[in-house]
């Protein structure tokens, strides 16, 4: 008897130790909907090259957003870039909310942009990473970006 919960404890305790590896990983996943189709860019900023497209209502996981939550890095399936946050849904207590009017308030995330750990990391397979010095000067010429501002609130019809 003793050997046998021995041997049940030496097949399970390396399940143990994955799940518990996993669960904390899949507890922090803050996943998004796509409100309408929108691109997938390689930054944040439309004049990035386009990594993909997603359908309207395409679940994607919220890796970070900008301080001006404008932008947010997402994964979706094998594909990773970033969203205009005007194109994203998330749930937060009990209701959809568009990112980019909910900003702080969701909780999400905030991440920093880096374009070349971030291109070498992601797309080194992509036929613009040979330009990735063109791309930085372009990036490194943007103007700041305006601070996130709460919305005004809808005008009351009557």
């Amino acid at each position: 008897m003793l050997k046998s919960m021995s041997q049940r404890w030496d097949f399970l305790a390396p399940w143990l130790l994955v799940a518990a590896f996993l669960l904390p990983a899949q507890a922090w996943a803050q996943v998004a909907l796509t409100t309408q189709s929108a691109n997938v860019r390689a930054g944040p900023s439309k004049s990035f090259p386009t990594v993909t497209w997603l359908l309207k209502g395409t679940s994607v996981t919220v890796v970070g957003c900008t301080a001006n939550w404008r932008w947010c890095d997402v994964i979706e399936g094998s594909k990773r870039g970033w969203v205009y946050t005007r194109f994203l849904s998330y749930r937060f207590n009990g209701t959809a909310v568009t990112i980019l009017n909910g900003g702080p308030t969701l909780d999400l995330p905030q991440t920093e942009f880096s374009l070349g750990q971030y291109w070498d990391a992601h797309y080194q397979d992509k036929r613009w990473f040979a330009r990735k010095s063109y791309w930085q000067t372009r990036w490194d010429r943007q103007p700041p970006q305006p601070a996130w501002r709460k919305p005004a609130p809808a005008p009351v019809s009557r």
